[in-house]
């Protein structure tokens, strides 16, 4: 199952070139070090919209997009979630995290339940 699934909008794509694997259509690549990391600040999380061969270019969606994503934790519609990568699911929690936006409907139906949320994965973005 992909990580993300895009339902609406046309996000800003940048290119990538995987060095470590091909990387699956609708799968969050992070970018930069989560170490230390707080808030969220210093990292990138980026979505394939097509899958990507190893050593290949290909791009990924660094924002615009609205996108069913796994709740990790309950966060509320309206809520600020951040990409854990280690489960592959959004968060309320932003240390070691990557910024990936805001819940925008179905927030608050569980743990582990589908959301949607934008993706506005810079921190100063509204």
């Amino acid at each position: 199952m992909a990580d993300t699934t895009l339902r609406y909008g046309s996000p800003t794509k940048v290119p990538y070139t995987p060095s470590g694997g091909a990387i699956a259509q609708g799968e969050v690549v992070v970018q930069g070090s989560v170490t230390g990391n707080t808030g969220g600040l210093g990292l990138i999380a980026g979505i394939a919209e097509v899958d990507i061969a190893n050593n290949a270019v290909g791009a990924l969606a660094i924002g615009g997009g609205v996108y069913d994503v796994v709740n990790l934790n309950n966060a509320a519609t309206g809520a600020t979630v951040y990409w854990s990568d280690s489960v592959n699911k959004v968060t309320s929690v932003s240390t070691n995290n990557a910024k990936f936006g805001y819940i925008v409907a179905s927030g608050g139906g569980g743990a582990n339940s589908t959301a949607l949320a934008v993706h506005v994965p810079y921190a100063d973005q509204v």
